[in-house]
């Protein structure tokens, strides 16, 4: 019971900040839209981005931090500081020059980078030739947030989730500051952008390292290949980064398959996916960031029952956050879009084509949700491998998918598509780990869904009925559009929660329980 609500108060205490980030967020992807639009300049900013990107997952947070948690937890457990500080810094400076070497790989080869992930700009010589030098000036990108995303994963272990899940607003901070201040001063103001992220991505690493010097970390430099610990992480690393490879080739499948479609499909993703991330970020991912190092430290400690009640709870609330999201994205996807978007170069087809994109990728938000928990469940095992396979058999379902429905739907089959096999990716983690485990499904998680499912429908009429409300017009000024979404959102997410109150949801007495004032009374 502690973990259980130790678990929760670290992701809600993360979503405030994570949800200010997610917030700037979308001023960035606001002056983004406006600035660079949904076409050429955009597309080519997005995929030049896209890259470093891809490598940051590999390498840096997902691979990285899904091996190195659960060894750190290891060392942690044991109580030998001088061990455990000596084996993050051989880790830092081992990962330092990794990183300087596959950093000035990509910056040589960005030409061929590029066209792997959008053969189809070669067709316009400018988009191909500025996507190429967009590249190449944000590719340091991946060296800076990886040393980030070591630092957060460290932290993390030592229950500090509050400073690393920061970090992301000073990037969007950097780059908002960079476009507004000197876009006007380049060729292209794709440059301008592009500047931001580079320093963005230092100031991620830099605020963390105050934190770590306190808590013990030297920055000795000191690069080791055979120490046990990295050796191990080593080892955790390959399968993930295998599993991580087959995620961003699935992207670049994406990228590839957009950039064949009409001008302006790449940018159409971008944002549609850009807000299901929004959505995600207020709270889903906060918990996926907590739940591994709770459920490395209770299967360190052979807690088998604790980890699978710990993951239930988890589900339980992704379900209950993503299910109602999922919902009002689908049913208000039209004015959302408009709203946050529609202005500058960012027109009303954009908004058209967009919002059907976003419908798409709306069906997928409890699964991309769900994936991240259960792998979590298996990392914490120090099984990199099954989610690996997994992952190998839904990217040829997701690959068959784009080619069958990218015809009729276009850019809106590809997002479909995904929304598709990670629904597919999260069914067969649940059961393998229930077959490997010990069972996940019990009378109160088939309670949870049903009594979630229920208040959805509910909020899925009430949300039909606000989508008409004259206030959404596009007549009307963007400030008096705003108020009138923020109103349907709260009447819609009103009603889901009085429905599911009324039914005895017990999510959401977890959640009032978080209010302040309420701990005491918690159940």
């Amino acid at each position: 019971m502690a973990e259980k609500h130790g678990m929760m108060r670290s992701a809600s205490a993360m979503s405030v900040t994570t949800m200010l980030s997610r917030i700037l967020g979308y001023f960035r992807d606001n002056l983004q839209a406006t600035i660079l639009g949904a076409a050429n300049v955009s597309d080519a900013f997005i995929i030049a981005f896209r890259i470093p990107n891809l490598l940051r997952r590999l390498v840096g947070e997902g691979a990285l931090t899904s091996a190195f948690v659960p060894t750190f937890s290891r060392y942690l457990k044991q109580g030998d500081q001088e061990k455990l500080w000596r084996f993050a810094n051989r880790m830092f400076f081992t990962l330092l020059l990794i990183l300087i070497f596959i950093t000035s790989l990509g910056i040589i080869f960005s030409p061929q980078l590029v066209k792997v992930l959008a053969y189809g700009f070669r067709v316009a010589p400018d988009k191909w030739n500025l996507t190429i030098q967009l590249n190449r000036l944000m590719f340091p990108y991946i060296f800076f947030i990886s040393l980030a995303a070591l630092a957060s994963g460290i932290l993390n272990s030592l229950d500090s989730f509050a400073l690393p899940a920061f970090t992301p607003v000073l990037l969007n901070l950097a780059i908002i500051a960079a476009a507004l201040l000197f876009s006007q001063y380049f060729s292209s103001p794709a440059f301008a952008f592009a500047w931001g992220v580079l320093v963005g991505g230092l100031l991620q690493f830099a605020v963390q390292v105050p934190s770590l010097i306190r808590r013990g970390m030297t920055f000795r430099p000191e690069v080791s290949f055979t120490d046990p610990g990295i050796r191990q992480v080593g080892r955790l690393m390959l399968p993930r980064i295998f599993g991580a490879g087959i995620t961003q080739i699935n992207l670049i499948v994406d990228s590839q398959f957009a950039s064949s479609l009409a001008a302006g499909s790449v940018s159409h993703l971008y944002y549609a996916g850009r807000v299901t991330e929004l959505t995600l970020g207020i709270f889903a991912i906060s918990l996926s960031t907590v739940v591994l190092p709770t459920l490395s430290r209770l299967v360190a400690e052979g807690k088998g029952e604790e980890v699978r009640q710990t993951l239930r709870t988890a589900l339980q609330l992704i379900f209950f956050i993503c299910v109602p999201a999922a919902v009002g994205l689908i049913v208000l996807r039209v004015p959302i879009v408009s709203i946050l978007f529609e202005r500058g170069k960012f027109d009303a087809e954009a908004t058209r084509f967009t919002a059907s994109v976003l419908g798409y990728y709306s069906l997928g938000l409890l699964p991309f949700a769900g994936v991240n928990i259960l792998a979590a469940a298996f990392y914490a095992h120090q099984d990199t491998r099954t989610p690996v396979k997994v992952g190998a058999f839904t990217f040829f379902i997701h690959l068959a998918l784009n080619f069958w429905l990218r015809g009729p739907l276009l850019a809106g089959g590809i997002a479909l598509s995904t929304s598709i096999s990670a629904i597919l990716d999260m069914a067969l983690l649940f059961y393998l780990f229930s077959r490997r485990r010990g069972s996940l499904w019990d009378p109160h998680l088939a309670r949870s869904l049903w009594v979630t499912s229920a208040a959805s429908v509910v909020m899925a009429a009430i949300s039909a009925l606000m989508g008409r409300l004259p206030l959404l017009e596009t007549s009307h000024s963007i400030l008096i559009r705003a108020s009138g979404l923020t109103l349907a959102i709260a009447v819609s997410a009103g009603a889901f929660l009085l429905v599911a109150w009324l039914l005895d949801s017990r999510e959401v007495a977890e959640v009032l329980a978080l209010l302040p004032g309420r701990s005491r009374r918690a159940p």
